[in-house]
């Protein structure tokens, strides 16, 4: 069984249960005055995670590669008009992927934050190749565009872009992949089928793979072969593997999750009350 799984039945933080802490927002707000993750600067994302760390003890380390190149992105005009440069589905992801000052800077930030993580499994955290298709288009056209919604072809163009990138995190510093869907509505979700490619390279380098949607329940498709968690908004109506509950906000007002998830996925709200949020921490002890 991988490290990943395995932390599922004995959390690092030795509670009952695995919490994930999606709380870069809140770090970021609460540390750095708003400013954006240190990708660039080693020395200072292993401070910013340190401390996360200290104040949520995640059961898991949760690397927002989306996150790091979009701060590229809009650094970069030259980069943006690289990405405009075809109007084809797809171009604007393969242009930003491809581009390899983030390559080095995302491969720099999981070496250093896998050599500081200890027994905390290290996540890679990605939108689903759609959801990164539309979103490389919209940086590269600039504020206000809209792409439109992914098609189920496009979403499998993405996914062998997103499956090529991820191939350079290849080796023992990665133990999963979280494909996350957003606030997509169950009845516009594309079938995890169509990111096959992403789902094969995650298995060849036997990574498990967890998909997270937070307006949709877990498991809407029933079983996918080569997912090994999914992190929904409510229980499966049908049992289909191993399932997580992403929290909602009444989370942070001392709700509780369901009975019988594995794992629960909280996002902490950079407006979020330190004294309230510290409070709920320290009841899941």
């Amino acid at each position: 069984m991988s490290r990943l799984l395995a932390s599922l039945d004995a959390p690092s933080s030795g509670r009952a249960r695995s919490i994930w802490f999606d709380a870069a927002s809140y770090g970021r707000a609460k540390l750095l005055g708003g400013a954006g993750v240190p990708w660039t600067s080693p020395a200072e994302l292993s401070s910013f995670f340190a401390k996360i760390g200290g104040m949520f003890r995640s059961d898991a380390v949760l690397v927002d590669l989306a996150d790091l190149f979009a701060q590229r992105t809009a650094a970069d005009q030259q980069l943006r008009a690289a990405m405009a440069a075809r109007s084809r589905p797809g171009y604007a992801l393969r242009t930003l992927l491809g581009d390899e000052q983030a390559r080095s800077t995302a491969a720099e930030a999981v070496r250093v934050l896998a050599a500081t993580s200890g027994p905390v499994p290290l996540v890679l955290t990605v939108p689903t190749p759609g959801r990164w298709l539309v979103a490389a288009a919209q940086q590269a056209q600039g504020a206000g565009s809209e792409p439109g919604l992914p098609d189920a072809a496009q979403a499998e163009t993405a996914a062998i872009y997103s499956a090529d990138f991820l191939r350079m995190f290849a080796g023992p510093s990665v133990d999963g992949l979280l494909l996350d869907e957003g606030r997509v509505p169950a009845g516009e979700l594309i079938h995890p089928e169509a990111y096959r490619p992403v789902l094969n390279v995650a298995g060849h380098y036997e990574w498990p793979v967890l998909i997270r949607t937070d307006a949709a329940a877990a498991w809407p498709h029933g079983p996918v072969p080569g997912v090994a968690v999914w992190l929904g908004s409510a229980r499966p109506d049908e049992p289909s593997g191993r399932w997580g509950f992403v929290a909602g906000s009444d989370f942070w007002d001392g709700a509780g999750p369901p009975a019988g998830a594995d794992l629960v996925l909280a996002a902490v709200p950079a407006e979020a009350d330190p004294e309230a949020v510290m409070k709920q921490v320290r009841s899941l002890a």
